[in-house]
């Protein structure tokens, strides 16, 4: 299982947004979660290992389950992109 968040932020659509972890969590740190910015994560599912016994791998390996929020219009059309 690997997780893949290339999108930090989001914008609140319905009213279960209001009890959203995410937005409580940031908000206390004074991070703007209306602001959706790429992390630098962004890239992981085509980077590979550079060394040790996994080298030239992927990180995120094909068929391996990945959790990805899909609440962005971008992160839509990034796991479309990187489909395998």
């Amino acid at each position: 299982m690997a997780i893949w968040n290339p999108w930090r932020g989001c914008h609140k659509h319905s009213e279960g947004c209001r009890f959203c972890y995410i937005h409580k969590g940031d908000a206390k740190h004074g991070i703007n979660t209306e602001k959706v910015v790429q992390t630098d994560k962004f890239t992981v599912p085509i980077e590979k290992y550079q060394r040790g016994n996994k080298k030239d791998k992927y990180k995120i390996q094909a068929g391996e389950t990945v959790y990805l929020c899909f609440s962005h219009k971008e992160n839509r059309t990034i796991s479309r992109l990187y489909s395998r």
